[in-house]
């Protein structure tokens, strides 16, 4: 999401609508607070519904949101510590004798965040403290040893199985009793506990062949699976040095998040994982920024060429912060931006960028940065800076609208912004689909449509391009936004954007996805939502 309109989900933010006022503090992690959302957010689902809809199709092992301001609010569903919808048991350690222990939502929360490749997320929902349930210690130990912290996850397995553990999890911790048995040279034990996780139901074949095999001499290395796991990766350094390169072609979210952070690879591999995870938004815009910190700096301050091209935006990012004057560290941070937008990666570039301008103030010299640096802010969130740069140029003052449409507290475009928005508008320069998503996110958040506008678009035909959810979504998605059903809601609007998010979807998906949201109290996400399906295609100045 762009930084600055992920503010909270607070009263006092929706607009023409009532307040929504029950709200609970989630967990709060560093690049999520406040986390706000209705304490009552699994209103409207009950507990079946509220487990299938959150671990998906087993198909997509992609299944967070691949739009960075959707991904934001389905993190916060995520993390949220709202009660559990109806007929779930809450307590921990029950449901003995049916197969089920403890929180069934919250496994389902914790499977979902291991798909989606945020294994710190998992950290912050267990918590530090201990726990007698079989089911938390194991969660644990698993996020340890996928972590490299094999040591302390061991210490955390150790012990019998419990037989209350359902089957796959009972199949699991044989698995990984089998590895720590490996990492301490008993290969008799890790072989008998391939054997046992094999009576269990273990479908791990990577895995249980590497145990397998270890037992007697070391084994051949058997071939990569389809879509490599982070365990798979685990269990295959038992074998010796790993081609990184190879198995990233096939790796998971959370696989990708391990290579990026694994300072032993080679550097093009590292880069290469850490980009792949920030499109999933598996890696923060922050953490890939200290990866590409990471490369040496060939670039050299005088200017020059990039010597390979998968380390090419790091490249760029460090002599961005390398120079000194202002007019060549805009002028680099352009280039780096154009390279991020053909790369699909110029939202998360431009919130990376965002830090290194913060101190810098327009002067009669800076008119030709001026753009690169409102553009930077208004992603990172910084939309006092982002205001005071689009003011200082004629030329920049279409910004302010969208400046505005990022900001909750404006409750409508201040005239200066709409005055150049009608001026694109009657030249064209908006273009068709800008044009109608503008028209239609204006509307969806009960902001006021300036008639030339409205006239524009009624000029051109409205797009039909776009992800369109099957037939019946969109009815549902407005009947769970009219009860005020947070959770619903956000789940329905993730299946009417479609997996690209607001960039992807069609004029119609989007706007009663921001309409949803805001109906809800999710103001400031409806906003995200409504900011980063405009901020690719915003006219600039440049053409770029």
């Amino acid at each position: 999401m762009l930084a600055g309109v992920a503010v909270s989900d607070a009263p006092g933010q929706s607009g023409a609508e009532a307040p929504y006022t029950p709200v609970n503090r989630a967990i709060e992690s560093s690049d999520l607070a406040p986390v706000l959302l209705p304490v009552d957010l699994w209103r409207g689902l009950d507990a079946a519904s509220a487990e299938k809809w959150l671990a998906g199709p087993a198909s997509r092992a992609d299944l967070a949101p691949r739009s960075p301001a959707l991904h934001q609010l389905w993190r916060r569903l995520l993390l949220s510590t709202a009660p559990p919808p109806a007929g779930q048991d809450a307590g921990q350690g029950k449901g003995q004798g049916t197969g089920k222990t403890g929180d069934d939502l919250l496994q389902v929360r914790l499977q979902t965040l291991y798909r989606s490749g945020l294994l710190s997320d998992i950290a912050e929902v267990l918590g530090k403290g201990g726990s007698a349930d079989p089911t938390t210690r194991l969660w644990r130990a698993r996020v340890d040893i996928h972590l490299g912290a094999r040591e302390k996850g061991c210490q955390a397995l150790a012990g019998p199985v419990e037989p209350q553990l359902p089957q796959p999890l009972r199949a699991e911790k044989q698995l990984l009793l089998g590895y720590c048995a490996a990492v301490a040279g008993d290969t008799a034990a890790a072989a008998l506990s391939a054997s046992l996780a094999r009576e269990e139901g273990s479908e791990a074949e990577l895995a249980l062949s590497i145990l397998g095999s270890l037992d007697g001499g070391v084994g051949q290395r058997p071939p990569l699976p389809g879509r490599v796991s982070l365990l798979d990766y685990r269990f295959l350094e038992l074998m010796g040095p790993i081609d990184a390169a190879q198995v990233f072609k096939k790796a998971e979210p959370a696989l990708l998040v391990a290579l990026a952070q694994s300072s032993a690879l080679d550097i093009k591999v590292q880069v290469a994982a850490a980009e792949a995870a920030l499109r999933l938004n598996a890696m923060t815009p922050e953490a890939v920024a200290a990866v590409y910190r990471r490369v040496p700096d060939t670039v050299g301050r005088s200017g020059g060429t990039v010597s390979d091209a998968v380390l090419q935006r790091a490249q760029l990012l460090r002599a961005v912060e390398a120079a000194q004057a202002p007019e060549r560290k805009v002028r680099i941070a352009r280039t780096l931006l154009n390279e991020a937008r053909r790369a699909g990666l110029h939202l998360q570039t431009a919130q990376m960028l965002a830090p290194g301008f913060s101190q810098l103030w327009p002067s009669s010299e800076t008119a030709t940065q001026a753009e690169t640096i409102v553009e930077t802010a208004l992603a990172g969130g910084d939309l006092e800076l982002a205001r005071r740069w689009a003011e200082s140029a004629a030329n920049l003052q279409h910004w302010l609208a969208l400046i505005d449409l990022a900001d909750p507290q404006a409750r409508q475009l201040r005239q200066s912004g709409l005055t150049y928005l009608n001026e694109l508008a009657a030249r064209g320069r908006l273009g068709a689909v800008p044009l109608h998503r503008l028209v239609t996110v204006l509307d969806a958040l009960d902001i006021t449509v300036p008639l030339r506008l409205w006239e524009a678009a009624g000029r051109i035909a409205q797009p039909a391009g776009g992800h369109l959810p099957e037939t019946g979504v969109l009815g549902e998605l407005t009947q769970a936004a009219q009860q005020k059903e947070a959770g619903r809601t956000i789940l329905l609007v993730m299946r009417a954007l479609g997996p690209d998010g607001p960039d992807g979807a069609n004029v119609l998906a989007l706007g009663d996805s921001v309409r949803a949201l805001k109906r809800t109290g999710l103001d400031a996400d409806a906003r995200g939502l409504a900011v980063e399906a405009l901020f690719g295609a915003w006219p600039r100045t440049s053409g770029n």
